[in-house]
């Protein structure tokens, strides 16, 4: 039997369809009967959508030591 742990492990190559049939029709049960698990890979989906959708406005270097130092300061806010 599929438990939410396995989803979260297994949702990316789901939602592209890379998983044997038998282990997709088995998440696929298990999101029957789990509305966390269906909510989870509804964000994920929204999340990905957003992504493409999304085009950076410059095409420069971006300065990733800065940017992740930028969302740590923004997630300890939350805290």
């Amino acid at each position: 039997m599929i438990q939410c742990k396995d989803l979260t492990e297994e949702a990316s190559d789901y939602l592209d369809g890379d998983l044997p049939l038998r282990k997709r029709i088995a998440l696929f049960v298990h999101l029957v009967i789990c509305r966390c698990c269906r909510n989870y890979l509804q964000q994920i989906r929204s999340t990905i959508k957003t992504v493409k959708v999304l085009q950076p406005k410059e095409k420069e270097t971006i300065d990733t030591q800065a940017l992740a130092h930028k969302l740590h300061a923004l997630s300890c806010k939350h805290d």
